[in-house]
């Protein structure tokens, strides 16, 4: 009884810290709404009302999650008799977050019982600790999109296809299953992918002759009930299928790169697998190493030794990270349901490792326990201060007289945002279209507009990150860029925004992560002022020849 009250203790005291970082400041933006996801969800919240409409107008995510944020919007809305938390963006992403981080707490101690019932008590606790830190799945947690709704997801399928693997005659595990998919499905339809997870824990129990005919018919039944429960949360696939199917090949062209967009440049002249393996140290930190590491053990043990709940466990991620490894859209929550599965191959890994070097294991571990929470605690800090836009906006009203002509950028969120009393409206602000094709036209159109603007405000690296590193298919663009960041186009830079990575005096620059691990949260923004005033023909002598 002592041991497993300390057993559980340490699980609720991993649980707590992980809600701790999960929920702290939900509302990092102030309600402004910078991640263009949670405006489209936002969107389609707003848009349903019950029973009346229940057209959310919008495919690329399941329905569920929106009906979800609707009604905690109802409930929410007679408690405080106040209609923004169905309309106002700002609010309906407050609660979105609020669910995205409860889902992403709750799969805490999924991963302990998985890691627990697969391996032992010791992988299962450590494994717990480390998803509690890990950096990917804290950040997801302050988004309200449906990162952390899917790893919930495919967590619990993981845990019940390891009930039907021990204990494949009770049905009732496959109606589960099949509610458990079919919620996911409702939730975003990639996840349709987890599938793989209890088609491999049927085959690997399927017998013969008549247990091989039971067997059939309950899976049978596991894809009846998904279908079902999916058509009831996500009805609009079937009431208006030309639409989503549109939807769906419109997402499918842009991840695969047949149908090629602006927000997907940056994935240009990256390799496959080696980006994401390079990002997942963003995501883990140096936890990320030891749990590829992990994974590949457990792959060829439980091949070696026909180790069914080893195979069950590990041939989802390998394969998962094999097809979406190979996409050309490489965005960093694609490897998300991968992290509670890495968080256990992790502390398999480094518990093997204890077991067989007991000092070098014990000193590895502690040194990799103690470097995961380093960096969970440098990028909480981020969600500790100021928002760097808003920041930049203060500056901006603070600094900026009004009626300046200020320039932004296309594709990217312009500055300044609404604070208090000041609005954007009191500046004359124009988008500079800096993704429009290089031409001669282009070096016309940017000298004109330098000319006669005040100032430029970049409010992310999105644009200049990639266009920079394009050079061959931006050559002005990248040379535009690199004669501001120079002072050579007479525009100085007066004020820049930054909000790291830090932990105490060590700051970590991120700027190499995938962009949208920086551009939402936590973006570096830079403000230039027009300080020598030089003519549209200097300019554009300087652009065209550097």
């Amino acid at each position: 009884m002592r041991k497993i009250n300390k057993e559980f203790i340490l699980i609720f005291l991993i649980v707590i810290l992980g809600a701790f970082l999960r929920f702290y400041n939900l509302n990092w933006d102030e309600g402004n709404s910078f991640h263009p996801d949670e405006r489209n969800i936002a969107a389609s919240v707003s848009r349903i009302k019950f029973p009346d409409k229940l057209n959310p107008e919008f495919f690329a995510y399941g329905t569920l999650p929106i009906y979800v944020y609707r009604f905690a919007g109802n409930v929410l809305l007679k408690i405080t008799n106040n209609t923004s938390w169905n309309y106002e963006w700002g609010n309906i992403n407050l609660v979105g977050r609020f669910f995205s981080a409860l889902f992403s707490t709750l799969s805490i101690p999924l991963v302990y019982l998985i890691g627990k019932r697969i391996f032992n008590k010791y992988v299962g606790l450590l494994s717990a600790f480390f998803f509690s830190f890990c950096v990917g799945v804290i950040q997801t947690a302050h988004f309200a999109v449906t990162e952390s709704i899917l790893i919930f997801s495919v967590s619990i399928i993981a845990l019940v296809s390891l009930s039907v693997l021990e204990d494949p005659a009770k049905k009732f595990y496959y109606w589960i299953l099949g509610g458990i998919f079919g919620t996911s499905l409702a939730s975003k339809i990639s996840s349709v992918s987890f599938l793989i997870i209890p088609l491999t824990s049927f085959f690997l129990v399927f017998g013969n002759g008549h247990k091989r005919r039971e067997r059939i018919f309950v899976v049978l039944t596991f894809f009846a009930f998904s279908l079902l429960i999916f058509l009831i949360l996500n009805p609009y696939t079937v009431l208006q299928f030309e639409k989503f199917i549109e939807s769906m090949k419109y997402e499918s062209g842009v991840v695969t790169g047949s149908l090629p967009v602006v927000y997907t440049l940056q994935f240009e002249k990256t390799l496959p697998y080696i980006f994401q393996i390079e990002n997942l140290s963003w995501q883990m930190g140096i936890l990320s190493g030891f749990a590829i590491i992990g994974m590949i053990v457990i792959f060829i043990e439980g091949i070696r030794t026909k180790n069914k709940k080893y195979i069950l466990f590990s041939l989802f991620p390998i394969l998962y990270f094999v097809y979406v490894g190979s996409w050309h859209t490489k965005f960093i929550r694609y490897m998300d349901p991968l992290l509670p599965f890495l968080s256990i191959s992790a502390s398999f890994f480094l518990y093997l490792l204890t077991k067989n070097f007991r000092l070098i294991g014990k000193l590895v571990s502690l040194i990799v326990i103690l470097l995961t929470i380093a960096w969970s605690i440098a990028f909480f800090s981020i969600y500790t201060r100021e928002q760097t836009r808003i920041a930049a906006s203060r500056w901006i009203y603070e600094n900026i007289t009004s009626d300046s002509y200020i320039l932004t950028e296309h594709w990217d969120d312009g500055l300044p945002v609404t604070i208090s009393s000041n609005n954007p409206g009191k500046y004359r602000i124009e988008q500079l279209t800096i993704y429009d094709e290089d031409n001669e036209g282009k070096i016309n159109y940017l000298s004109e507009k330098l000319s006669q603007a005040d100032f430029i405000v970049i409010n992310s690296r999105r644009l200049y990150g990639t266009l920079i590193r394009l050079s061959d298919k931006y050559p002005i663009t990248a040379r535009y860029y690199t004669l501001l960041f120079s002072d050579r186009l007479g525009y100085d830079k007066v004020a820049e925004f930054q909000s790291y990575p830090k932990l105490l005096d060590f700051e970590i620059n991120d700027d190499r992560s995938e962009e949208t691990f920086q551009v939402y949260d936590h973006p570096k923004v830079m403000i230039f002022r027009n300080t020598k005033k030089l003519n549209k023909d200097a300019l554009s002598k300087i652009i065209k020849n550097g």
